[in-house]
């Protein structure tokens, strides 16, 4: 019967207690031996092939737009919501990606990478995907405390002001995060850059999202993250140079941390 621990005479020598991915053909574990790993990879082996990326590179337009028509209310409540669920999300990767820092294991590539060309080394992807993964985590412990806080979620006063900041953060923080793994590979085989651009992407797998869909995404985020930036800080330079001036604005803050 398959259980949830597995004695560590079961594995081959260097393969991690936490890290059963035999239904990837990565370890040799027997397939009827499943561990916390083996189950979460089993579960996003069904997820990454059919994950939206294209609904990604929109997003900031369409965040934008809702603010152009004065919907920044709207703009607040979407970012701060989506940045708590989809950041905890993660979670699911959480254990492959201690697997991977602290035991040595592949971990979250497993089953996140089923478009990689079998002729790389992923060592350096996967510790990036495990960066990332406590990243995204750490985000949305954040985003989730100001989310469950009525008051904080959507604050009366200083929308421009709150969306901006909690965008930067999100978008900069997500955008970087979602793009290492990408940039570890491609810095490792910079001469098939092209080559990996063109092909399915690591992670979907699809035709229809080559590699390049999957590498300007994160570009997309990091670009909006820093141009909201950029608008905070015209916020607050447009109040004034004073202390008082920059107090008042930063009364708008608050509500994010």
């Amino acid at each position: 019967a398959a259980s949830l621990a597995a004695s560590p005479s079961t594995y081959p020598p260097g393969v991690s207690m936490l890290n059963d991915t035999a239904a990837f053909n990565s370890t040799g574990v027997a397939e009827d031996q499943v561990t916390l790993v083996g189950l979460f990879n089993q579960l996003l082996a069904l997820l990454f092939p059919i994950w939206p990326w294209e609904p990604f590179i929109v997003m900031p337009f369409a965040l934008e737009i809702l603010r152009a028509k004065r919907k920044t209310g709207l703009s607040v409540g979407f970012v701060t919501i989506f940045a708590a669920v989809f950041c905890l999300a993660h979670g699911v990767g959480f254990v492959q990606a201690i697997d991977t820092v602290f035991y040595g294991g592949s971990g979250i590539c497993a089953c996140a990478l089923p478009g990689a060309p079998d002729d790389i080394d992923t060592k350096a992807m996967c510790n990036m995907m495990a960066i990332h993964i406590f990243l995204m985590l750490l985000m949305g412990v954040f985003f989730a405390r100001i989310a469950l806080s009525p008051s904080r979620r959507v604050p009366v006063g200083g929308l421009e002001a709150v969306y901006c900041s909690r965008a930067a953060l999100f978008f900069v923080v997500g955008g970087v995060s979602q793009g290492i793994p990408y940039w570890a590979v491609t810095f490792q085989y910079p001469e098939r850059f092209e080559e990996f651009m063109r092909a399915d992407g690591f992670y979907s797998a699809r035709g229809v999202t080559p590699g390049a869909v999957e590498f300007v995404s994160p570009l997309v985020w990091i670009v909006y993250g820093l141009y909201s930036y950029g608008e905070l800080m015209s916020l607050v330079d447009s109040a004034g140079n004073t202390a008082n001036d920059k107090a008042s604005v930063g009364g708008a803050l608050p509500p994010m941390v």
